[in-house]
């Protein structure tokens, strides 16, 4: 559900594993609090989802599981409560492993996963089908307290996802499941900053990043960040839930009104009820306007209308576009191809089809190209293989992170007629008929994505106005300005219909981070909470042609009270794309798994 351009300022989503060995033991303890967690690896490379097994699948772009070599992988368990003890175990051959973690009985704990370069390459994320959480989804979770040793049973590691999935029934009667009175949850609500901890961090644990770091996808040093605990019941059986937002700071919280958020139907649907908390109770209210907002494409402050919440009265075309074009699933060769891009037709109903592409550097690392001038005039070579897919390579020199770097592109396609059958070799293409016929021009800036299409205009044309529409909002800084309550807005740049393009998220505010079921301690003296989201996203291969990437979005947050003025974070993060045969997707989507642990101090 993340826009094709993705922003986090502080993305608190979770998905919480990580080592941290300040008082670490190394396994093996004879403490009568030492606990031992087992079980045994099971290589899987389709589940992708834990709802959604095969709705994704893409034969292409999966990890074969016999190339993963299981001898390989260490598994680490941690608590997430100080004092923090952590401890790893190698994995054996047939994919067994024991982790023994002293004083870990009764308290939080996260495993998971590390390759041969103590790099993580993947989360333990329990499963419970039984439960719902405020999305409606599987309840999902990466902390459990153990009240005695505990195996998992045979469990599916998805090298794809990142994830190894343990099914809640596996450890029903192992897990401690007294929870916490109502009365003794300790309430973070309030506002807080992000501060380092002060004690050491393990390798692959971070601190927050620089206040001034532009590229950091986590916590900030001294940042701000408001928590907002909602305590409601279950109807069924009148059991105690609770509901926890993460809030960019206290103003966007109070610019949409403290409220709860949840619409009626979603609070039956789910069976929840937080009418004890009075008018907070409220679905939330968006602006339809925004005064004095500062446009940073134009650099002018004006009041700007907005429609359907995130449509700007000032939007207008920022570059040349081509209609005619979107994302298509096609078999070439035996070989599934999701979300292929596909142009056309053109004059001689030929069709041209993206399968795939990207850059990478002089090691043979995937690197993401935003500005293509490096290429203007540059001679490229093109190959044929057996099933006539056609590889175009060029040489180019870019600007990446302030240097420069000489870049091979390559991109996969072919040309097929309207029922997906491929032309000869020597059939090309006319993309000059194709963009004369398709092309709408940005006139310098001066085209309104207003004018693009109406309500009788072409599927394309519509496709291309709410694109105009979407480059602008992101461009103008719209999406992050806290000056208005707007609602979070998903654009699905691999749509295949105007109506599916945009996805208005009324319970989710730009300025709500996230707000999902929280699970307290046993103790009530902090909890946890888990979000997990898949989706496609498109990037630019050549600066014209584009590559749809299947991307998971995972995260996990953690808290623990250490006084009334400080508490104890651990964060996780990772942004991954199973669409491996793709270049232009694993430069985007690297798979970077970050794990901060941060204080939260008043």
């Amino acid at each position: 559900m993340r826009n094709a351009k993705r922003i986090l300022q502080i993305c608190l989503v979770p998905t919480l594993g990580l080592s941290l060995s300040a008082c670490t033991g190394s396994g093996g303890g004879a403490s009568l609090d030492t606990l031992d967690v087992s079980g045994v690896l099971s290589l899987g490379n389709s589940t992708q989802g834990l709802e959604k097994v095969q709705s994704f699948a893409e034969k292409e772009d999966s990890v074969s599981a016999m190339s993963v070599n299981l001898a390989l992988y260490k598994v680490t368990c941690a608590t997430t409560t100080p004092p923090i003890q952590s401890a790893s175990a190698s994995v054996g051959n047939d994919g067994s492993f024991t982790v023994s973690i002293p004083g870990a009985k009764g308290q939080p704990l996260s495993c998971f996963l590390v390759d041969s370069n103590g790099d993580k390459a993947a989360d333990f994320i329990i499963a419970d089908s039984s439960k719902k959480d405020l999305n409606g989804n599987s309840e999902t979770s990466s902390t459990a307290a153990f009240k005695e040793h505990a195996n998992l049973g045979t469990i599916n590691f998805d090298p794809n996802a990142g994830e190894v999935t343990v099914p809640k029934s596996n450890i029903a009667s192992v897990v401690e499941e007294k929870k916490a009175a109502a009365a003794s949850v300790f309430d973070p609500s309030g506002a807080w900053t992000i501060g380092s901890v002060d004690f050491t961090l393990p390798r692959g644990v971070k601190s927050p990043c620089p206040s001034n770091d532009n590229d950091c996808h986590g916590p900030r040093a001294n940042q701000a960040i408001y928590l907002k605990l909602w305590k409601g019941v279950v109807t069924a059986d009148s059991s105690d839930i609770f509901g926890l937002q993460v809030w960019e700071g206290a103003n966007s919280f109070a610019t949409c009104g403290s409220k709860i958020g949840l619409t009626a139907d979603m609070k039956t649907a789910l069976g929840v009820n937080f009418s004890a908390n009075g008018a907070a109770d409220a679905e939330f209210s968006f602006s339809t306007s925004v005064p004095n907002f500062l446009d940073q494409i134009t650099n002018q402050t004006s009041t700007v209308t907005l429609t359907d919440g995130w449509k700007m009265s000032t939007a207008t075309l920022q570059r040349d576009i081509t209609t005619g074009c979107g994302p298509r699933d096609i078999t070439i060769g035996g070989v599934m191809y999701s979300n292929a891009w596909v142009c056309g037709a053109d004059g001689s109903n030929n069709y041209q089809v993206s399968l795939g592409g990207g850059c990478v550097d002089s090691t043979g690392k995937s690197v993401e190209v935003n500005d293509w001038s490096g290429f203007t005039g540059n001679a490229c070579s093109m190959s044929v293989d057996s099933n006539h897919i056609r590889t175009n390579t060029c040489n180019g020199n870019v600007t990446i992170s302030g240097q420069s770097k000489a870049v091979t592109c390559t991109n996969k396609w072919v040309v097929t007629d309207s029922n997906d059958v491929l032309r000869a070799d020597n059939v090309n293409f006319d993309w000059n008929a194709f963009n004369t016929a398709n092309g709408i021009s940005s006139n310098n800036g001066q085209t309104t994505c207003a004018s693009i299409a109406n309500g009788g205009s072409s599927e394309s044309l519509k496709m291309a106005q709410l694109q105009c529409y979407a480059d602008y909002y992101w461009r103008s800084g719209m999406e992050r300005t806290e000056n208005a309550c707007l609602p979070r807005v998903d654009m699905d740049w691999s749509a295949t219909n105007s109506a599916n393009f945009a996805h208005v998220d009324k319970i989710r505010p730009q300025g709500l981070v996230f707000f999902e079921k929280y699970a307290p301690f046993p103790d009530g003296s902090g909890g946890s909470l888990m979000t997990r989201q898949e989706h496609y996203e498109g990037v630019s291969v050549d600066g014209t042609s584009w590559v749809n990437c299947r991307v998971i979005d995972v995260g996990g947050l953690t808290i623990k009270k250490v006084s009334d003025t400080k508490l104890l974070a651990t964060y996780q993060s990772s942004l991954i794309t199973t669409s491996t045969s793709k270049p232009a997707c694993l430069a985007k989507f690297n798979g970077t798994r970050e794990s901060y642990v941060f204080y939260l101090n008043k």
